[in-house]
């Protein structure tokens, strides 16, 4: 089963409990590299649902973190609440709003980002730039 055919085949299917947990099967039996490409392509179509399958696909900590800089970094402001809702339970707070801070991130990202985490993006900048005077 080819990526393109099987991302379209789930696409396609009917959100169901048995075609879930299917789902979830078959994406942790697939190598790492392949789980991340799958996750980033089915982010575009379903964010949500990406996320959700990212928490219970065991990716190692390191691709889970540089899941979360790309899609801070290059989705749309929109997705903020559902970063902040996916990915603090899953990597803690403070680890989250750090990577965040650290990031360049668009102002209106920012923004939402700051609202949802009331205004902990700001707080994190702040110590941050304390640490490390300019």
């Amino acid at each position: 089963m080819s990526h393109d055919t099987s991302l379209n085949n789930f696409l396609r299917r009917p959100g169901t409990a048995q075609v879930d947990t299917e789902l979830r099967r078959w994406l942790r039996s697939l190598p790492v590299e392949q789980r991340v490409d799958f996750l980033r392509s089915l982010y575009g179509h379903n964010y949500r649902y990406a996320i959700t399958l990212m928490r219970s696909s065991q990716l190692p900590l390191h691709q889970v973190v540089q899941l979360l800089q790309h899609w801070l970094l290059f989705s749309s402001h929109n997705c903020s609440r559902g970063l902040v809702a996916g990915f603090v339970p899953m990597i803690g707070e403070a680890r989250f709003w750090t990577i965040a801070a650290k990031l360049d991130l668009n102002p209106t990202m920012a923004d939402f980002l700051n609202y949802h985490g009331r205004g902990k993006l700001n707080h994190y900048r702040d110590v941050l730039s304390s640490r490390h005077p300019s």
